[in-house]
């Protein structure tokens, strides 16, 4: 088996369009042997979409998952400068409506005062957090490691997977290593070589999540990453399954 944990349904701004997005990109995942994919939909991908945004793109989410139960389960996007409203469209998708997640993205830092209930509340509930992050010049705004590694420490029942890998470079790597509820996706970013094998090295296999961030970056690309590695058969059973079905536990739907 294997989960991609870090997947959107395409560029779409409405759910026709995603449906048809969502398509060909399940397909070419079943081509390659993947059989779930966690799906978020960031609103209408600006920077600190609106309630409304957010909820719509939620909504499209919850959609296909109905029309993909057996292949699709879904993560929450939340802004967490909502405050109350980003609190009650976490319970609304998560408790209510069955996602398995959550995912912030770049309307705040993870360190933020704001995503302070966030955090809480999806230890509450045990589910995990995708976090988008760099470590890139010129986007010094955006989510760092150590941004996480903040938000981390005052919160250590939290379960956080920071995405993308080759942004974050072994500084991130550093910066989360003492975390143990912190894990790293290698989604998005060039297929460089050896990165997976760095990452195990830091972290172990068990910190270690496979994500592709499709449709920007394909499956083929993706799953190389981690059959080119020098890994054992355990760890790479880790990373392309058993990792992921531990961070989403019993709202695994497998």
């Amino acid at each position: 088996m294997i989960i991609d944990f870090h997947a959107h349904p395409g560029y779409a701004h409405d759910l026709a369009g995603l449906r048809e997005e969502l398509r060909p990109l399940l397909r070419e995942a079943a081509y390659h042997g993947v059989q779930w994919v966690c799906l978020n939909a960031i609103a209408d991908w600006s920077p600190s979409p609106s309630p409304r945004a957010v909820r719509k793109g939620n909504d499209a989410v919850l959609a296909l998952m109905s029309d993909y139960p057996d292949r699709v389960i879904g993560l929450c996007y939340v802004n967490p400068l909502h405050g109350e409203a980003a609190r009650k469209e976490l319970d609304r998708c998560v408790v209510n409506g069955g996602m398995a997640g959550i995912k912030l993205w770049i309307a705040c830092k993870a360190n933020h005062p704001s995503v302070d209930p966030i955090a809480a509340r999806a230890a509450e509930l045990n589910v995990p957090i995708l976090q988008h992050c760099f470590y890139v010049p010129g986007l010094a705004w955006q989510t760092t490691p150590a941004d996480v590694a903040d938000l981390a420490a005052r919160h250590p029942k939290m379960k956080m997977v920071i995405a993308h890998l080759t942004a974050c470079m072994e500084r991130g790597l550093a910066d989360i290593q003492p975390y143990p509820n912190v894990c790293v996706d290698f989604a998005g970013g060039e297929p460089e070589a050896t990165w997976v094998e760095r990452a195990v090295k830091w972290l172990g296999a068990e910190r270690v999540v496979f994500g592709t961030d499709t449709p920007i970056r394909t499956y083929g690309s993706s799953l190389g990453r981690v059959y080119q590695a020098k890994l054992t058969a355990r760890q790479r059973a880790l990373i392309l399954s058993g990792n992921a079905r531990r961070l989403l536990g019993r709202r695994f739907p497998g």
